[in-house]
C-alpha cells in the first residue's frame, strides 16, 4: 500500500517537472523566434532605406537598424547589438545580436543581407 502511494507521488511530481521545463523550453524558443523575425525585419527595412542612398557611413546603418529593431522586438531583454559585415557596393550588411534576458537567459542571433544586383536587358 505505501509502495503504490510513493510511487503516484514520484509520477506527479515528476510530471509537475516535465511540464514545468515544457513550459520553460516554449517560453524560450518563442523569444528567440520572436527575436530573430525582428532581426530579419528590421535588417530589411534598413536595407529598404540605404539601397538607393549613396552618401552614408556604417553608423548611420547602425543607428537605423536599432531604431526599426527596438520598435518590434521584446521588451523583457536588454539588447547587445554589432554590425560585424558591412559593404557599400552592393549593399551588404550582417548583423550579430546578443539578448540577455532579466531571467539571465542568452539569446545569440545573427543574420546577413546583400543587395540584389540585376542586369537590365
Amino acid at each position: 500500500m505505501m509502495k503504490s502511494i510513493l510511487i503516484c507521488y514520484c509520477l506527479i511530481l515528476g510530471s509537475f517537472f516535465a511540464f514545468l521545463s515544457g513550459v520553460e523550453w516554449i517560453h524560450f524558443d518563442h523569444a528567440q523566434n520572436t527575436i530573430a523575425m525582428a532581426l530579419k525585419r528590421s535588417l530589411m527595412s534598413t536595407m529598404v532605406d540605404y539601397v538607393d542612398e549613396m552618401e552614408f557611413e556604417a553608423q548611420d546603418i547602425l543607428q537605423t537598424f536599432r531604431q526599426y529593431f527596438k520598435e518590434i522586438t521584446l521588451s523583457d531583454y536588454e539588447y547587445d547589438i554589432a554590425l560585424t559585415g558591412f559593404m557599400k557596393e552592393p549593399l551588404f550588411m550582417r548583423i550579430e545580436c546578443q539578448a540577455i534576458g532579466k531571467d539571465g537567459s542568452r539569446i545569440h542571433v545573427e543574420d546577413m543581407m546583400i543587395e540584389e544586383l540585376r542586369e537590365d536587358e
